[in-house]
């Protein structure tokens, strides 16, 4: 008896482990999110121009305003940073060219050494969207 209730709890588990890791990939369709060390993380497909102007209407949207802006080239790919001041944190959004695809990575920082990851995949998850 004991073994059967075992047998049940661990294919419930596995049935919900899997069951989540399904819907995980399926939101992201393409463009999963996760956890940085310090923000959040994404590779978006597509072009670092258009994911540069949907981090500006992501900015202006959630009150954000925009301190600084950044361009860089060199081997072969581009890097664009774009920085902001809004609801008592300083976010950064670095992009980086990988091919036909954006990688995005976003901070939102409360002081020099803390972090809101909450907040920083809150606003990934906007850019994502506006980048379709």
């Amino acid at each position: 008896m004991r073994n059967t209730k075992l047998g049940m709890l661990a294919l419930v588990l596995t049935l919900v482990a899997s069951s989540g890791c399904v819907a995980a990939a399926a939101g992201g369709l393409g463009a999963g999110i996760y956890y940085s060390d310090r923000g959040a993380e994404s590779l978006v497909v597509a072009p670092i121009d258009k994911v540069f102007g949907a981090a500006q209407q992501t900015f202006q949207e959630l009150g954000i305003t925009e301190t600084k802006s950044s361009s860089e080239n060199g081997d072969g790919s581009t890097e664009r940073q774009l920085k902001g001041t809004g609801n008592d944190r300083d976010v950064t959004v670095t992009l980086k060219t990988e091919g036909s695809s954006t990688r995005v990575e976003v901070v939102a920082s409360k002081s020099a050494v803390t972090w809101d990851k909450d907040l920083a995949k809150s606003i990934l998850e906007k850019i994502v969207e506006k980048s379709k």
